[in-house]
């Protein structure tokens, strides 16, 4: 096994370096399409891995920073930049590398592929198909997500087929139909085990979960479509069930080493995860953890993490924390599993580290005992600390959320997803109970006094166990858009994001003023980490990409149209 993993490894390498085919290119991988090729299931699994580095991309590779982890996905209000930048796009672009449909082709032409092999059982060839309908579920799951309407293709075209080719847009809904069908009939017929680091039945459900909450409540909080943003949800639903029920994954008891770890094979919680190793692919996720100064988190964000007896810090009227040991005493312990528990403040000796721009450093993608350690492995891009790109925890989370979204949350649901998530061994909160439709801990109700008044208090708690528990994974955007809530990252809605850490200045005598500013020029308080423009309220294009001018001109040239996106279509 740990030979196949290395072979899967090197291909995946391969892969990568092998880019991506034009659109009408035909076949899509000509080293693939011989005679002899498409014979058995070796054939149909070493073509599915050209799929594996855009759907499980990890910690990504090299200095790469589009990887969904930590500084990979950096905007939105967990961050605390010193100028905000306006939401993206600014103005319609000539291209977007996004508004792409190679993949679709190629994963259409190995489905087409598998369906004519006659050499397969009836088995092999529903689990080949239900691999080749998960990845273009994925695909179009993202390009909806991002784009809205787009194109359904389920076949691949023909160079003469213009006018399949060059077809407009379909209704998202449409779309979205097409992606719950594949989703149900890949978690039907993948199979259960079909090796380590392959596609099987529970990371096709643990994806649909993922994806499915993310549609089915984009639809919902935009008031697209209620129906099919119920079937979304149900499938989601289903689908964390099918890996709940399954009993081959635990909550870990040690949250860092999901993060930090070398090796990742047989770490129960883990449903799948990326594999990295010296000399052939690395990462630099963990350097940027260690010795590279940090652009900070937000108040916002350290504020979120309950007190250890789970409550919100300002259901507390006389919580205040003066210094680092205030702020970090009796807190929710994956507040220290994700935080040093110092400020590191620019201007000050922050040996072994680097220091923060709002004093917060972030620990997670790090073993802090290894601080110091000159090993390759440890230092630039050469980091091999193994990417969870899919784990328990994150189920679980999609379950409950789910799960009340569709009215059906009961206390057995959160005993079984987020009150595991809370009983951790040696990191134990109190259990999240619901009396009526309302939190309790400890049998008392509560309400954050910082709650977003249209957000209930109950569903206010599931969000922010999942703002807490997946943390610099590369939700939060997704998150802030599918709940129509990108307001969050607007200072007139939610200031405590221009800030960082409490200090006084007193304690910090070698601080760079200049850098760590309190406002006002006051001696103590928080540090002002946004001192540039403010961003913008965002309008309703924020949460939709247009499509590149460059693209509907083609269609023009060739005598057709591609509609703009209606959020857009005055921008032109």
């Amino acid at each position: 096994m740990k030979n196949y993993k290395y072979i899967f490894l090197l291909l995946s390498v391969l892969f990568m370096a092998s880019g991506c085919d034009s659109f009408l290119d035909r076949p899509p991988m000509a080293s693939m399409s011989d005679p002899d090729y498409w014979k058995n299931e070796t054939h149909a699994r070493t073509f599915s891995y050209a799929f594996y580095e855009r759907f499980f991309k990890g910690y990504d590779s090299g200095y790469n920073p589009t990887c969904p982890f930590w500084i990979g996905q950096s905007f939105n209000d967990d961050f605390a930049f010193n100028v905000q930048g306006e939401f993206p796009p600014i103005r319609i672009p000539e291209t977007d590398s996004g508004w792409k449909f190679e993949m679709v082709r190629k994963i259409n032409y190995m489905l087409s592929k598998v369906e004519a092999m006659t050499t397969l059982s009836d088995e092999a060839k529903n689990h080949w198909i239900g691999v080749s309908r998960f990845f273009r579920a994925a695909e179009y799951s993202n390009l909806t997500f991002t784009y809205g309407d787009v194109p359904w293709y389920d076949r691949v075209p023909e160079a003469d087929e213009k006018e399949y080719l060059y077809k407009d847009r379909d209704a998202r809904t449409e779309v979205v139909k097409n992606i719950i069908e594949d989703f149900r009939f890949a978690i039907d017929n993948v199979r259960a085990d079909d090796g380590d680091l392959n596609v099987n039945k529970y990371v096709v459900a643990g994806i649909a979960s993922r994806m499915l909450l993310r549609e089915g409540t984009f639809l919902k909080y935009h008031n697209i479509d209620t129906e099919i943003a119920k079937n979304c949800l149900m499938l989601a639903r289903e689908a964390a069930r099918v890996v709940m029920d399954s009993k081959k994954y635990a909550v870990s008891d040690n949250y860092n080493a999901l993060f930090s770890s070398d090796d990742l094979m047989g770490n129960r919680e883990v449903i799948f995860y990326r594999k990295y190793l010296e000399g052939i692919l690395t990462h630099v996720i963990l350097t940027y953890s260690n010795t590279e100064p940090q652009t900070g988190a937000t108040r916002a964000l350290l504020e979120s993490y309950l007190t250890k007896d789970g409550l919100p810090i300002h259901t507390k009227p006389d919580w205040k924390a003066v210094t680092a040991a205030d702020f970090f005493k009796d807190r929710d312990p994956r507040l220290t599993r994700t935080f040093r528990s110092r400020y590191y403040i620019r201007g000050e000796n922050c040996a072994p580290f680097a220091y923060s721009t709002s004093g917060y450093s972030q620990c997670k993608f790090m073993d802090d005992t290894q601080a110091g350690n000159n090993e390759l492995k440890y230092l630039q891009s050469n980091n091999v600390t193994d990417a969870p790109v899919l784990r328990l925890g994150e189920v679980l989370l999609n379950y409950a959320e789910a799960t009340y979204e569709l009215g059906l949350l009961t206390q057995g649901d959160l005993d079984e997803t987020i009150n595991l998530l809370r009983a951790r061994k040696g990191m134990e909160l109190p259990p999240l109970q619901m009396i009526g439709d309302q939190p309790a801990v400890n049998g008392k109700t509560y309400d954050d006094p910082k709650r977003d008044p249209d957000v209930p208090s109950l569903l206010w708690e599931i969000r922010r166990e999942r703002r807490v528990e997946l943390c610099f994974e590369g939700f939060r955007l997704h998150d802030l858009k599918r709940w129509h809530k990108l307001d969050y990252m607007y200072n007139g809605v939610n200031p405590d994001i221009r800030y960082g850490a409490y200090i006084r200045y007193s304690d910090y005598p070698k601080a760079n003023k200049t850098e760590i500013y309190i406002e006002n020029g006051a001696a103590e308080g928080f540090i002002l980490c946004n001192r540039g423009t403010e961003r913008k309220a965002p309008q309703a294009r924020n949460y939709v990409y247009p499509v590149p001018s460059n693209e509907i001109q083609l269609y023009k040239d060739n005598g057709f149209t591609l509609t703009q996106t209606k959020e857009w279509a005055n921008e032109e």
